[in-house]
This record gives C-alpha cells, sequence and structure tokens, in this order.
C-alpha cells in the first residue's frame, strides 16, 4: 500500500531524484519514471533538489535478458542470496543464481562512485508499486554506501544518534541494547538522528556524526548532522550512571564489533580502522548504565554541559 507522505522534488526530471547524507547527494536514475510515492516516507529528510559536490550515481535498468554474464571475475563473498564478485576495474553483485530465480545484477566501480543495477520482472512489479525501502532497490542502502564512506573517512555505527545543545551523542549498541528506548527518552532533549544507524565521518576540522534513514523500531530519522561530542555504550542495569572509558583498548572493544561491515575487504578495513582511531583519540567515550524509569536524562544532560564547557569559546558557540 502507498502512503501518502512522500516528497515531491520540483523541477526534478521523472527518472531521476537527489538525496543528500554525509555530505554525499545519491543521484537515482531509472529507466521508469519516478513518483513522489516511489520511495518510502523517511527519504523525504534527506531529499535534495540537485547534486551537490560530491556525487555517487545509481541507475536502476529493468530487464535482465540482454546482460553478458561470462566471466564476472574473482568471487569475493558468498551468503544466500549474495555473490559478489570483483574485477580490477568493478564489483559485481548478484542476488538469486544457481538454485535461485535471478533477481538483480548491480556492477559499481571500485570506489562506488557509479552504480548500475539490472533487474528482473519481479523486482519491476515492486518499483512500479511504490514505497520502496532502498533508493538502489538492494536489501539495504548500506551495501553500497558502506563502502563509498571508507573512501570518504566514515562508517556506519550500529546506534541511536541524538544532538542535544548542538552536540551529536551517538549510543552505540547492538539490537536490544536499549538504543531505541534511549531515543525516546531524548527526544524531547535535541534532534534525534536514527534509533539504529548512524554515519560518523572524519572531515578536516571535526569528526561528525551524521543522520541515516535505516532506522530500528522508532521510525524517526534526520539528514542533520553535528560535531560528534561523545560516543556512549549502552548497558541495562537497575540503576543509573556514566562512566568515563579511558583505555583505547577498552573503548577499541567496544566500538569494533558495532561497525557495520557489509562486505569486509583488506582495503576497506583499513580505511574504516583509520575512522576508528581517530574516534578514539578524539571523542570521549562512556558506559551508560541505565534502568526504564528515565532518571539517566539528567545524567546525560550534565555529561552535555559540560562537554559543551569543555569546548574552546568558538566551537562552544557553534554547538549552540
Amino acid at each position: 500500500m502507498v502512503t501518502t507522505a512522500h516528497v515531491v522534488q520540483s523541477g526534478v526530471p521523472a527518472g531521476r531524484r537527489f538525496y543528500e547524507i554525509a555530505g554525499i547527494t545519491l543521484q537515482v536514475e531509472a529507466d521508469l519514471p519516478m513518483t513522489d510515492a516511489t520511495f518510502e516516507s523517511k527519504f523525504a529528510a534527506f531529499a535534495a533538489d540537485g547534486p551537490g559536490d560530491d556525487v555517487i550515481v545509481v541507475r536502476h535498468h529493468f530487464g535482465l535478458e540482454e546482460l553478458d554474464l561470462g566471466d564476472l571475475g574473482c568471487e569475493v563473498y558468498r551468503r544466500r542470496p549474495w555473490t559478489i564478485y570483483r574485477s580490477p576495474d568493478r564489483f559485481i553483485y548478484v542476488m538469486g543464481g544457481p538454485g535461485d530465480e535471478l533477481d538483480c545484477i548491480a556492477y559499481a566501480t571500485v570506489d562506488h562512485a557509479v552504480v548500475d543495477v539490472y533487474h528482473g520482472a519481479r523486482r519491476e512489479a515492486y518499483f512500479r508499486a511504490g514505497d520502496v525501502s532502498s533508493l538502489t532497490l538492494l536489501p539495504t542502502d548500506q551495501i553500497v554506501l558502506a563502502r563509498a564512506l571508507a573512501e570518504r573517512r566514515a562508517c556506519f555505527l550500529h546506534s541511536c544518534g541524538v544532538i542535544v545543545d548542538g552536540l551529536g551523542l551517538l549510543f552505540v549498541g547492538h539490537s536490544g541494547a536499549g538504543k531505541s528506548t534511549m531515543m525516546t527518552m531524548l527526544a524531547e532533549q535535541g534532534e534525534p538522528l536514527c534509533d539504529d544507524r548512524n554515519i560518523v565521518r572524519v572531515w578536516s576540522d571535526a569528526v561528525r556524526v551524521h543522520g541515516c534513514w535505516s532506522h530500528g523500531e522508532v521510525p524517526i530519522v534526520s539528514a542533520a548532522s553535528a560535531p560528534l561530542g561523545a560516543l556512549l555504550f549502552l548497558r541495562k542495569a537497575s540503576a543509573n550512571r556514566v562512566v568515563r572509558l579511558r583505555a583505547s583498548g577498552d573503548i577499541l572493544s567496544q566500538v569494533l564489533p558495532c561497525v557495520i561491515k557489509p562486505l569486509v575487504t583488506a582495503d576497506w578495513w583499513e580505511r574504516t580502522l583509520d575512522v576508528i582511531e581517530h574516534v578514539v583519540d578524539d571523542v570521549p567515550c562512556y558506559i551508560v548504565e541505565f534502568d526504564k524509569s528515565g532518571a539517566v536524562v539528567t545524567l546525560i544532560r550534565d555529561l552535555v554541559t559540560e562537554r559543551v564547557a569543555a569546548l574552546p569559546q568558538a566551537d562552544a558557540g557553534a554547538a549552540r
């Protein structure tokens, strides 16, 4: 069923849409017309009127009959329904194959700046029905974005993101850790970004957190960004406290399992580790133990006040 709360990008051709995330424009094109109901309403917060300075082009084509499935390159990943191949100049993502109906094939340049996705009849019907849950029409856009982010000193973290008093807070943890609970508790304290996936990016002047559309239980997302003021590792408990972590080894053991890893290769992992090392060096990290009473909110507010006060004068003014 197609919902009505969708974005209309005025002046944009029927076969093209633009979306901005973490300083990157996704230019989405299709052989078929796209309407204001083609993609889920969550993408409205990320819609743009045109390309920015950094563009990833995603092109959708419908029909698999003309594709040459000869030498696809070296197989680097296989987990049903996906098989991924790499050649010197591209990655090839195959969904379906031996024993399954071939659903789609995506050809991506090595840096994932251009991605051509070819769809079978079943996925064409899915596209035409509307309310599509990913811009790439792949099971998740992270398949493409995670590799593109690594090229830009950025990565996804399994986290809840909230901006409070101009500072970005990331509550990190796997499913069940309490990320959605924390977003609900802090919803009135600032601007929620996303309760399940957020992007950390190392810019020339700061480490920043950027919102993402891949939400969990709480269907609230934002394209906003802020300097990353703290990483907070969640622990459900019978009391509430916030404890500073200082040993880099302890911090790495907490954050590395929460990095989103759609396809790990040596070059991707090297770039992603560089991002994490900057975060560990530059961003204060804490263990947050909390119950469901909401009393932890006061502790978080006190932490934000302390962090803003510790910033240089110019940075503190920008944070507010």
